[in-house]
C-alpha cells in the first residue's frame, strides 16, 4: 500500500534538520543532514502506519496534492 504523506523539514542553528509528519501527530525526528532526516522519518512513518488498525488508517488527515512553500514577509 502506497501512502501519500507531507514533510516539514528545517534546518536547525547547530546544522542538524528536523523533519516532521503533520498527518501523524508526534511523528518527527531528526538528522545530520537533510537526506538522513528525510530517511529517518521515512523508517518512523512506516513503522507508525504498521501499528496503526483500519480504523486508526482511515482517520489519517490528508492534504491531497496542496502544495506547501515557504514565503518570507516584511512586518
Amino acid at each position: 500500500m502506497t501512502v501519500k504523506l507531507s514533510m516539514i523539514c528545517s534546518k536547525e542553528e547547530n546544522g542538524s534538520y528536523v523533519a516532521l509528519c503533520p498527518e501523524l501527530r508526534g511523528c518527527f525526528t531528526q538528522g545530520d543532514t537533510y537526506e538522513d532526516a528525510v530517511a529517518n522519518l521515512k523508517d518512523l512513518v512506516t513503522s507508525t502506519i504498521e501499528d496503526l488498525d483500519a480504523d486508526e488508517m482511515e482517520n489519517i488527515p490528508s492534504w491531497g496534492d496542496k502544495i506547501f512553500s515557504e514565503f518570507e514577509v516584511v512586518v
